[in-house]
């Protein structure tokens, strides 16, 4: 048992450092530009989800981890920590715990439910949340939007739109990429924003 203790221990320092590089300033990665064609409808609101000025939360990434952790398993994460990424640490929970109890709910729901996918499956849907917060501000309201419709489809519909003409001639071929990895690995309850 006490192996076991030590081990989870050093997992969770291993996720506090990796915490704080992901909060470190890394340079941008290129986005393909967006379709001019592809704009949001006119009258469009954008926010009745995931799009211009909000991005998708990554439940899987190390700060959520943490902040999802049980307050003693915190303590001890932050206590390996040097004070400028406990002082970090110290934020995030402050924000976190200042958020509505339905806001927490809800971050605690996608943690849940992407949790126990299989590594593989966890490391696509990372990658194109990432992905999806990396696009422009106009892009990300459509494919936002998109990305509900298709969430909300049944399996045959689902397939038949993303196969349409009208899907690849509105959406760029990365923006398709991400639109088609997250409609088919993430779970049918995961909870998107504005669904």
């Amino acid at each position: 048992m006490p192996r076991l203790c030590s081990i989870a221990g050093l997992a969770c320092l291993m996720a506090a450092g990796a915490w704080a590089d992901e909060n470190a300033a890394k340079p941008p990665k290129p986005v393909p530009a967006p379709r001019p064609h592809a704009a949001a409808p006119a009258g469009a609101h954008p926010n009745g989800g995931p799009g211009a000025g909000h991005r998708l939360n990554n439940p899987l990434n190390a700060g959520q981890r943490f902040l999802q952790m049980t307050p003693e398993e915190q303590e001890r994460v932050m206590e390996r920590a040097n004070p400028q990424q406990q002082e970090r640490m110290r934020a995030a929970l402050e924000r976190y715990n200042n958020l509505p109890p339905a806001a927490r709910e809800r971050l605690l729901r996608q943690y849940q439910l992407l949790k126990d996918l299989p590594v593989e499956q966890q490391a696509l849907i990372s990658r194109q949340f990432q992905a999806f917060n990396q696009l422009p501000d106009d892009r990300r309201w459509p494919v936002g939007q998109e990305l509900i419709r298709l969430h909300r489809m049944p399996p045959e519909e689902r397939a038949t739109r993303l196969q349409s003409e009208d899907f690849t001639a509105r959406y760029s071929p990365a923006e398709q990429h991400i639109l088609r990895d997250l409609a088919l690995n993430l779970p049918p309850e995961y909870p998107l924003p504005g669904k």
